[in-house]
């Protein structure tokens, strides 16, 4: 992100109008008020606590099946088509 150029966009888009709920987007204090380096080191740990909190959250999600997404687009997308045919389907209600 940093070598893509994060800093400056978040420049940019503190130094314009921004909704209460735009300023409260993961990364953008933390990019503005402290160095790269602190900056990546507190985002991996917010990222990894939004990663916990979301799966604690969907372990209540009855039917949920989770598929793991640590390979390549292929092989998780082989894995869901399975899935379908296996006859595991998203609940009523809720979009894939």
């Amino acid at each position: 992100m940093f070598e893509a150029g994060v800093e400056e966009e978040v420049r940019n888009a503190l130094g314009g109008p921004l909704s209460t709920t735009a300023r409260k987007i993961m990364g953008l204090r933390e990019v503005a008020e402290l160095s790269p380096e602190e900056a990546e080191a507190a985002l991996a740990t917010r990222t990894r606590q939004l990663a916990a909190y979301q799966r604690k959250w969907m372990r209540r999600i009855p039917g949920l099946v989770s598929v793991r997404a640590d390979r390549s687009p292929d092989e998780v997308a082989d894995d869901i088509l399975a899935l379908a045919r296996c006859g595991q389907r998203v609940p009523a209600g809720r979009e894939s």
